[in-house]
């Protein structure tokens, strides 16, 4: 059973990680919007921009896979050996770093959070640069 605190500090990323999703929406309307001016623009300038929008989109995505699996494993918290899942997680990355705390683990995902909304950000900045061109 964990402590209240890190029950608490758990249940606010879960949260926040969850949220993502409207980031996710957010980058596939743009990049529907990409599509259209890739397909539609006259000019060259413009399609290179809506092509850098699309290839965001894959960036963005890569990131809400791992959010998605960050949740399923925070999700399962409570359950889970974390040897057990040091070892699995290593096994499918050799590179992985094991032995990290609780508190290690939620400031990762914060981050990928806030690189995933920045990359949101950056997509829908483009998008609109390209607009502005039309």
């Amino acid at each position: 059973m964990l402590k209240p605190k890190v029950h608490a500090k758990l249940s606010v990323m879960l949260s926040l990680l969850k949220a993502f999703k409207l980031a996710e929406l957010l980058a596939l309307v743009n990049n529907l919007f990409a599509v259209i001016a890739i397909i539609y623009s006259p000019t060259f300038s413009i399609k290179l921009l809506a092509s850098l929008v699309f290839a965001l989109v894959l960036v963005v995505f890569y990131f809400a896979l791992r959010i998605r699996a960050d949740i399923a494993l925070f999700e399962r918290w409570d359950n889970l050996e974390i040897s057990a899942l040091d070892d699995a997680l290593t096994e499918i990355n050799p590179q992985y770093q094991a032995g990290r705390t609780l508190e290690a683990r939620l400031q990762g995902c914060y981050k990928l959070f806030n690189q995933g909304l920045l990359l949101v950000l950056v997509q829908f900045c483009m998008l609109m640069l390209a607009i502005w061109f039309v």
